[in-house]
C-alpha cells in the first residue's frame, strides 16, 4: 500500500469577501473585495485520493484549477535546483525536511481512509 499526497487548488466560483483596513494617510477605512479560492490536500492511496477528490467536488460544486504532488523533491530535480539557485542549498534542504515532517504527521493521522486537509 503506497501512500501519496496531492494538493488541489480550486477556482473561486464567484465567492467574494470584503477586506477592511485602516488607512492612516486618509484617516479612514478602505474596503476592498477579493475572490476567495480554496485549497485542499488529500493524503491516502491513489484510489482513496481519487474517490475523496470526486466526493469533495460533488459536495462543494467547485472546479479544480490546479493539482500538485506534495512530496520532497530529490536532489537534481528541476524544483530542487530552482530553489537552490534562488535561495541556496540550505533552504532547499530545509524545505524538503519541512515537507517530509508534514508527510509523517499526515501518516500518523491517516487511518484506512483518505485524509482531507483544508488549506484555505
Amino acid at each position: 500500500m503506497r501512500l501519496e499526497c496531492d494538493t488541489y487548488y480550486f477556482y473561486p466560483n464567484g465567492e467574494f469577501k470584503t477586506n477592511s483596513e485602516w488607512n492612516n494617510r486618509l484617516d479612514c477605512y478602505s474596503h476592498d473585495i477579493y475572490e476567495v479560492s480554496r485549497a485542499i490536500r488529500i493524503f491516502g492511496t491513489r484510489k482513496q485520493i481519487d474517490k475523496a477528490f470526486d466526493d469533495y467536488c460533488d459536495a462543494s460544486g467547485l472546479n479544480v484549477d490546479e493539482c500538485l504532488d506534495f512530496k520532497s523533491e530529490p536532489k537534481g530535480s528541476y524544483l530542487y535546483e530552482r530553489r537552490k539557485r534562488r535561495f541556496g542549498e540550505d533552504e532547499a534542504i530545509l524545505q524538503n525536511k519541512i515537507v517530509s515532517n508534514k508527510l509523517k504527521e499526515y501518516a500518523q493521522l491517516y487511518k484506512n481512509k483518505a485524509l482531507i486537509i483544508n488549506l484555505r
